[in-house]
């Protein structure tokens, strides 16, 4: 049966890095509003059409679960209703188990490796972002069959 993981963490949490290690564990299709932002607009930090992104971002699901591929959907999610409606079409397409993964780091940690991307993001949208997902985190009324969330200690590891 293909699965949908859904990442949820702010700007330079790790979620690109997690996705590409879970598509080649698991043989899944990466979704990523960045990758298609680039395809679509020849820049992925260019924002683009919401409405847009999201249809291409769905063309991508029907046709992963079409060919019987699970799926890691690699964007933020810092908002709950994001989290809601993308868990809510994942579920209509047949995807099951649908796993949220929250890479909660600090946000000191997050502000420190988008010092060295490429592509930064704005100090002030990373701490909003923050703020929104300290106040609303992630919970399994919001469509997902388990949440994981990683802590960051000396060790990471990911809870229940």
């Amino acid at each position: 049966m293909a699965s949908a993981t859904i990442l949820i963490g702010i700007p330079g949490s790790g979620k690109s890095t997690l996705a590409r290690e879970l598509a080649r564990l698991e043989n899944a299709v990466i979704v990523g509003l960045d990758n298609l932002r680039g395809q679509l607009y020849g820049d992925e930090s260019v924002q683009g059409e919401w409405a847009e992104l999201w249809a291409r971002a769905q063309t991508e699901m029907q046709g992963a679960i079409a060919a019987n591929r699970s799926i890691v959907y690699d964007a933020t999610n810092y908002r709950p209703r994001y989290r809601r409606e993308v868990s809510a079409y994942v579920r209509s397409l047949g995807f099951a188990p649908t796993i949220g993964l929250w890479l909660n780091e600090p946000l000191w940690v997050c502000l420190m490796r988008n010092q060295y991307r490429d592509r930064r993001v704005p100090d002030e949208v990373i701490s909003a972002m923050h703020r929104c997902l300290q106040e609303h985190p992630p919970c399994l009324q919001e469509g997902f069959d388990r949440l994981l969330y990683r802590q960051e200690t000396r060790e990471s590891e990911w809870l229940d």
